[in-house]
């Protein structure tokens, strides 16, 4: 058989009649699972599809399965997994599948290969009619030794208390883990904003395994891999964090937010030559990223070229702006360069004096006096301005918001 999953309301608004068609004409049809009882249902529950089987790829629909998703995260491993529900049975005792009479054993066959096909980790029958032959057509197809069978009592409805043989049951992995050890496709975004929430919440452990899991069934989801690597500079795994912007970049090198958190990866990690052409690529394209241009400076200075961090301090008064964060930098670079030419002429002074020791200073800031020789410092390379390296009220890190990129398109590429 062919088929088909449908999983838009306005896709199943369009079969409402052949799906009229199918009930009216199926013994085993009850009211949950007519289409107006689903058309009720269906728009309430975050994640459904329905199996759509056809005997040729020309003929019209001859049954249907109604299925949701539901995810948990399993204590005992930490990891997410997805919960297949049957849509239709839940109360009635009877299966969910809405079938042409005489096609039961090859829909059911159809169905169970096709719920195979989808990753999960447990497979909820609840108070199905176990002598039914769908119902039974469908648990002999779990019940080989990568599945194990579960009695779930009889539900919250309590017909399985009146009804004898019907029962609620719990097919699950026997590794308890989803099935190809992905999460449903369907899932993906529901264990990204959870990630999130727990980053947001500091919960980095559970945040990874979320963040991780996205990624390895959707390599390509971006924001999955924007949020590992905040998570990962909120670690202090700067190596990581710049492993993994680096390949945002390789896909996405227009976007700047990427490319800043790139440079703060290097500089963290004391790479500034890096880091300053990071900074350097980025400021090329948006000379009005105050912070990037006082990054950049203070990158030059560690990296030993003074003249050019000089040059780059000084670029500020170029630049009129009002943007709070381009003046605080604007005010830290002006007393950058002030430390920096003091420094300068002490070192001139005391080398003339004496000449064959090695020249000391008391850094200060402006409005401040010298200190005597007898109170001076040994002088040390530019710690004093990379620590703090930005100014008061400036962010050096971007922490885990529920929008992460300023960037177009879907949230996974898969």
């Amino acid at each position: 058989m062919f088929i088909e999953i449908i999983d838009r309301i306005e896709d199943f608004e369009n079969i409402r009649n052949l799906w009229a068609d199918l009930y009216r004409n199926d013994p085993d049809s009850h009211p949950q699972l007519s289409w107006d009882w689903l058309h009720q249902y269906l728009p309430r529950q975050p994640r459904w599809f329905i199996l759509a089987l056809k005997q040729s790829d020309d003929e019209a629909y001859c049954a249907f399965l109604p299925l949701g998703v539901s995810t948990y995260r399993d204590k005992s491993s930490g990891l997410f997994c997805d919960d297949i529900l049957m849509i239709g049975n839940h109360g009635s005792g009877r299966t969910g599948l809405l079938c042409r009479p005489g096609l039961e054993k090859e829909a059911v066959d159809a169905s169970a290969g096709a719920i195979r096909r989808e990753n999960w980790a447990s497979l909820r029958f609840d108070c199905l009619d176990l002598v039914s032959v769908r119902t039974e057509g469908l648990l002999d197809a779990f019940a080989d030794e990568q599945f194990v069978r579960e009695d779930a009592g009889c539900g919250e409805s309590g017909l399985a208390a009146s009804e004898p043989g019907v029962r609620c049951l719990v097919v699950k992995t026997r590794t308890g883990r989803n099935l190809h050890d992905c999460l449903n496709s369907r899932s993906i975004d529901f264990v990204f904003e959870q990630a999130v929430d727990l980053h947001s919440r500091g919960k980095l452990d559970a945040a990874e395994t979320g963040y991780r899991q996205v990624i390895h069934t959707a390599p390509k989801h971006v924001y999955a891999r924007y949020g590992l690597a905040q998570l990962c500079t909120d670690r202090g795994d700067h190596a990581e964090a710049e492993h993994l912007y680096r390949g945002l970049l390789s896909i996405m090198p227009g976007a700047d937010k990427i490319q800043h958190r790139l440079g703060d990866a290097q500089m963290a990690q004391a790479c500034y030559r890096e880091a300053c052409k990071t900074y350097g690529e980025l400021l090329a394209r948006h000379a009005h990223l105050g912070l990037v241009r006082y990054k950049l400076a203070v990158c030059l200075l560690a990296a030993g070229q003074r003249d050019a961090a000089i040059a780059t301090f000084l670029s500020f008064e170029e630049i009129n702006s009002d943007d709070r964060e381009h003046l605080r930098c604007k005010l830290r670079s002006r007393e950058a360069v002030s430390r920096l030419k003091l420094r300068s002429a002490m070192e001139a002074l005391w080398t003339t004096k004496r000449p064959r020791q090695a020249p000391v200073v008391q850094l200060v800031r402006s409005g401040e006096t010298l200190s005597g020789p007898t109170q001076s410092v040994r002088l040390s390379p530019s710690a004093a301005l990379l620590k703090p390296s930005l100014p008061g009220g400036a962010s050096a890190h971007l922490h885990a918001r529920p929008i992460l990129l300023d960037c177009k398109g879907p949230k996974q590429k898969h």
